[in-house]
């Protein structure tokens, strides 16, 4: 096998984990689904990874990176007015989660709400993927309040950006209702211009 095949193989299983994770669930996905789904064998799983813990990890230390490149790449990112580059941001994952072909599942979410009491790792390694997406959105709420000279609770803010998404994705699950997700960031918007404008 050369090395190409084994990174190939590698990104297959995380990208096929990644998938059903987010489809199905941690707990109910099988390693034997993962293999299938990735057109590998199971030996070649377990030669990359030890357990399918360490490859839910790998897929969560993927999904970080994906979100980090996907918000560092998106148009917002040419705005140059800090505050409308911080709507444009709000606008921007509002419109992605408007795409009928997504997955409306986080990986991050998913898997911490059902593993959050038995796999320490998993659960650290979710929240490392929340507090990324906080920062890289407090970093837009930082540089507009800096912009107007406003003083705001900006890492709470953050978090309440995360706990809008998070909240309104299981709002989706169990409702499959398609506009809870960008109506709920649209809300989160108005009330920021609003925060914005009062302050």
């Amino acid at each position: 096998m050369t090395l190409t095949s084994k990174q190939s193989a590698r990104r297959k299983l995380i990208d096929a984990a990644t998938l059903l994770f987010r489809r199905n669930g941690y707990i109910a996905t099988t390693v034997d689904q993962i293999c299938a789904e990735a057109g590998v064998t199971k030996g070649a799983c377990f030669h990359h990874f030890e357990s399918k813990e360490s490859l839910a990890e790998a897929c969560l230390d993927q999904w970080d990176k994906q979100v980090v490149a996907m918000h560092h790449n998106a148009p917002f990112r040419s705005i140059a007015d800090p505050l409308e580059k911080l709507f444009g941001c709000i606008d921007f994952f509002a419109g992605v989660f408007e795409n009928p072909n997504m997955l409306k599942s986080c990986l991050a979410g998913t898997t911490v709400q059902e593993v959050s009491e038995t796999h320490p790792a998993l659960r650290e390694a979710a929240q490392a993927c929340f507090a990324s997406g906080e920062r890289q959105f407090q970093t837009l709420l930082d540089d507009a309040c800096r912009s107007r000279d406003i003083k705001l609770d900006t890492p709470s803010l953050a978090k309440l950006w995360m706990a809008t998404i998070q909240g309104s994705l299981l709002l989706y699950k169990a409702s499959r209702e398609d506009a809870v997700l960008p109506n709920n960031l649209r809300h989160f918007r108005d009330y920021i211009e609003k925060l914005l404008a009062t302050t």
